[in-house]
């Protein structure tokens, strides 16, 4: 089964990057919200943690992870 999302190499190595200038884990999280009438607004940011209820996929040592409400 594929995951139900990705990673590219790409751009777990400019994540990877950030994440050591910043002296933080290499977790990328992805959240959308609502936006009202403009629709989603979808938010990225480097992560402390994988919380319990993610959905994470790892390329090249770098995690990208996704609450399953913003996964659908």
């Amino acid at each position: 089964m594929t995951a139900p999302i990705q990673l590219t190499e790409a751009a777990a190595r400019r994540v990877a990057a950030i994440a050591a200038r910043q002296g933080k884990p290499a977790i990328l999280r992805l959240s959308v919200e609502g936006g009202g009438c403009s629709g989603f607004q979808y938010r990225f940011g480097l992560a402390e943690a994988v919380d319990a209820e993610d959905v994470a996929v790892e390329t090249d040592g770098v995690r990208l992870v996704v609450d399953t409400v913003s996964l659908d």
